[in-house]
């Protein structure tokens, strides 16, 4: 059998010509860099959260690798020119169940804060879930699609990256901030501000919502310090959270209003 032939008539390289198409946009999707990349992130979670009762320290590496591996995929992908529905489930799926098994270990960790962890993970996954529908019906390429008329901190966080990335790693900072505090060699290392703060900072937002105990901290140690950095970003993320879960409701809602009024 002769060589296939490209669109120009030469016969391709072996070698050279496969590596490059590995690097371009090719019908094998499950094999596309990012999406590998993705396979990757999965494996570190999951090892991650296998050993965060066992090795702290070992643990919060693996999930901080994990946590790169998601802004190198899309990096990828759009460098590539391999951008695809799979790929961007993938993410999507790794992105929710990587933080929920996350609030998973610090609801076991901290058992009066239970409650909070579980109210956390269905606001991300309700929120997330519905507003993907929602896109759908709409006819939008993405659930990151929003429209014009939508809250303002929603079309920010969907269309500024910067401030998009620093809600969700300040998010998850905070969640391993709380998981690292357990272990008591990270938990004693000093912050560098710990002169310039006050002893201890209480939080009493939780409690006043019925979701668990006020939260104390103790603004020496360098977790904390971290943790209050990260705080106003999370704060952040959840508002956006709300207002993905409102928008998307109002939107099912309208979708279903021409239904009603032909009935």
């Amino acid at each position: 059998m002769p060589p296939r032939r490209t669109r120009s008539g030469s016969a391709p390289a072996a070698s050279s010509g496969t590596t490059t198409r590995f690097f371009q946009r090719h019908s094998n999707v499950y094999a596309y860099v990012p999406n590998i990349i993705g396979y990757a992130r999965v494996l570190l979670a999951a090892a991650a959260l296998r050993l965060a009762f066992d090795d702290v320290p070992t643990s919060l590496a693996l999930y901080a690798l994990s946590f790169v591996c998601d802004e190198l995929d899309g990096r990828f992908a759009r460098m590539f020119d391999q951008c695809s529905e799979f790929g961007k489930l993938l993410d999507m799926v790794t992105d929710r169940l990587a933080t929920t098994g996350l609030l998973m270990v610090v609801s076991r960790e901290y058992p009066n804060w239970f409650f909070t962890c579980v109210s956390l993970v269905a606001l991300d996954i309700g929120s997330h879930w519905l507003q993907m529908y929602a896109q759908i019906l709409r006819n939008k390429s993405s659930h990151k699609d929003v429209d014009e008329g939508s809250f303002f901190i929603l079309r920010l966080y969907y269309t500024n990256r910067i401030f998009m990335g620093a809600c969700c790693v300040g998010a998850e900072v905070l969640y391993l901030a709380a998981h690292a505090a357990t272990d008591p060699r990270i938990l004693a290392i000093a912050g560098p501000l710990a002169g310039a703060l006050p002893a201890k900072v209480s939080v009493p937002l939780p409690a006043v919502l019925g979701w668990g105990k006020e939260l104390g901290v103790e603004c020496s140690s360098a977790l904390a310090q971290l943790a209050l950095v990260a705080l106003p970003f999370w704060a952040v993320k959840q508002a956006a959270n709300v207002a993905q879960l409102v928008t998307s409701c109002e939107a099912l809602v309208a979708h279903d209003f021409p239904k009603r009024k032909r009935a």
